[in-house]
Parts: structure tokens; sequence; C-alpha cells
């Protein structure tokens, strides 16, 4: 059984190009502060210093030393236990960046709109559904300050069923706007 080859195929291998590598170092370098962002929100202690602190105790318990404990005591008062869906947020921008780098000829700035305005309604709504339905971390509001506005904005309005089913509505709208999903 003889193997003959019949023909010829050319291999090209493609050079990135220069801003196509600054672009994955980049999406690397961002992703790899999500990772060290996830480790100092999950090892999180609040004796540790940060804004919110004014005595604190050696040795810092945080992974991110004192400037993770800085920023996760930051995340946690701003956003409460939807703190934790940042880092996973970033990887999957990244993800979608990485994805799409080379498929886009243009850049639909209208496309890209709705996605940012559906991510902000899914990251409010959260905060307001955790302030009104879930129990408190730590010292912060389990929505964060912006969850808490949100509740205290709602609750004398439509008490907290109405609250939680408005809210419900605006995420199930901003979780269309963000990845373009028809509910229905």
């Amino acid at each position: 059984m003889s193997q003959e080859y019949t023909e010829d195929k050319d291999v090209t291998l493609t050079k990135l190009s220069s801003g196509r590598r600054l672009l994955e170092a980049l999406l690397i370098l961002i992703a790899l502060f999500a990772v060290w962002l996830m480790a100092a929100l999950l090892s999180f202690n609040p004796s540790d210093p940060s804004w919110s602190q004014t005595a604190w105790h050696e040795p810092i318990h945080n992974l991110g030393g004192a400037p993770g404990a800085w920023l996760a005591d930051t995340l946690f008062f701003i956003f409460g236990v939807m703190a934790y869906t940042i880092p996973v947020i970033i990887v999957g921008g990244c993800w979608f960046a990485w994805r799409h780098q080379s498929t886009d000829d243009y850049i639909d700035y209208f496309a890209v709109s709705l996605r940012l305005i559906g991510v902000l309604a899914l990251i409010l709504t959260s905060c307001g559904l955790a302030a009104i339905n879930a129990d408190d971390i730590w010292y912060f509001a389990s929505g964060g300050v912006i969850g808490s506005l949100l509740s205290t904005t709602l609750q004398p309005l439509l008490h907290s069923s109405g609250g939680t089913i408005t809210l419900l509505c605006i995420w199930a709208a901003g979780l269309t706007l963000f990845t373009g999903w028809v509910l229905g």
C-alpha cells in the first residue's frame, strides 16, 4: 500500500498585528485583575484596614493585601453581596471581547450602549433585590448603598412584594438588553 502525496498544501502562518497583541495582553491583565479581586473579596475580613475602619490589627488577613482589603470594603459598601459578581462580569467582558475581536469589522455603538444599559439595570436591580430580600453581611447592607437607596424608595410606594416584582421585571428587561435573548 503506497502512500502518495498528491497535492501540495501551502500553510501560511499569520502574525498577530501589534494592535491585536496589545488587546490580548490587556485582556489577560484585566482577567488577572479579576482573579485578584475575587480573591480579595472572598478573603475579606472586617478587621483589616480599610476606609471604614479606624483601627486594625496585624497581620492583614486579605489575600489582596492592604489594597485588596480597601477595595473589598469599598465594593461591599457600595454593592453589598453583588460585589461578588463584579469579577465574574469582568471576566465575561474579557471573554466576549476576545471572542469577537476578529469577527467585528466595525463597532455597533447602539448595540454596545444597549448592552451597557442592560448590565447597569442588572446590577442596580440585583442590589435592590438583595436589599429587600436578603440578610445583611457583616456590617454592610446586603444590597449595599445602591440597594438601600432603591429599597427605601420602592418600599413606601409598593411594599416589599410590589418592589420585588417591579425590580424582577426591570431585571428581566436588563437581561434581555444585555444578552439579546428573547424571553418567552
